[in-house]
């Protein structure tokens, strides 16, 4: 029997606390996301990349989707 992971990724707690908040209507579709930077203080990262990893995947799955100069939003999601 595998050993449980006991560390998980901080892009995929981030990723996780994302789509919690979506899920709750804490942040609907187009709701701004606040900064890389903002998130990365929010979540206690050092490293933007990390945060920027965590969106560039919910970008690819539709769960957000990016504005040139304008920033992240919350896709419509489909029911």
């Amino acid at each position: 029997m595998p050993t449980p992971r006991k560390f998980e990724p901080h892009y995929r707690r981030i990723i996780a606390d994302i789509r919690a908040r979506v899920a709750s209507g804490q942040w609907p579709p187009g709701h701004k996301l606040p900064s890389t930077k903002a998130l990365a203080e929010m979540y206690g990262v050092n490293s933007q990349t990390t945060v920027r990893q965590a969106v560039t995947i919910l970008i690819e799955t539709g769960e957000l989707y990016g504005h040139q100069g304008l920033g992240v939003f919350v896709a419509e999601q489909e029911t």
